[in-house]
């Protein structure tokens, strides 16, 4: 057998496993959600609260707004302005451009 029958062999044989393994998980987490699902079917519909919970979910969603409300008023976000160009002197510009220079030379070798 040559080397690349050999190869093809062993990828044929790897993807095969790899495949195996996937639908073999894939069939044991259906099976566990199957055996260990609630038995209670879950309702679409939300149940009514009592009426003495209604004013607590009221005085709640009161409660949220009001401090929604008061950390919008007190947001500190400003818009980003752009950074001025800074001047540059000649002998700033000198070492800048030789450093670029030593850098790229040590790249290249």
């Amino acid at each position: 057998m040559s080397v690349l029958t050999q190869s093809l062999w062993i990828t044929l044989l790897s993807m095969g496993l790899v495949f195996v393994s996937l639908l073999l998980l894939a069939g044991l987490m259906s099976l566990m959600t199957r055996l260990f699902r609630d038995q209670e079917p879950a309702s679409d519909s939300p149940k009514a609260a009592p009426a003495s919970d209604q004013g607590d979910l009221i005085r709640a969603a009161v409660a949220a707004v009001t401090v929604a409300l008061a950390e919008q008023s007190q947001s500190a976000a400003r818009p980003i302005t752009p950074a001025q160009p800074t001047i540059v002197g000649a002998w700033q510009l000198g070492m800048r451009t030789r450093q670029m220079t030593q850098k790229g030379e040590m790249g290249r070798k």
